[in-house]
């Protein structure tokens, strides 16, 4: 079990970023799921294939108003390209609903 690949905390956050945003079943769409924050705009790719630039069963997030500012990858690893990972995590955490408050969408 020890030589198991370890899901990246950049995926598992924005996962639950996306989630917390009423993303479901994303395997069902025609393409990606799109969701936006007030600095990021995120793809997320159920798919077996390639979609709309974003890998399979992967994520594309690009920044709305940086010249540099991307991040692509899946569960297992990927690239930021201008703010740190961490930055980019901490991002996302901060748009989190609180636990009082579960999901947008109820």
């Amino acid at each position: 079990m020890a030589d198991e690949p370890q899901i990246t905390l950049l995926f598992a956050t924005i996962s639950e970023w996306a989630v917390a945003q009423g993303a479901d079943q994303i395997n069902r769409l025609p393409g990606p799921w799109t969701g936006e924050t007030d600095e990021w705009t995120v793809k997320i790719n159920g798919h077996p294939n390639e979609m709309d630039d974003v890998p399979p069963y992967g994520f594309l997030a690009t920044h709305k108003t940086a010249f540099i500012g991307m991040a692509v990858g899946n569960a297992y690893g990927g690239c930021v390209i201008g703010p740190s990972e961490n930055e980019l995590i901490e991002h996302f955490r901060s748009r989190l609903p609180s636990p009082n408050h579960p999901r947008i969408d109820t």
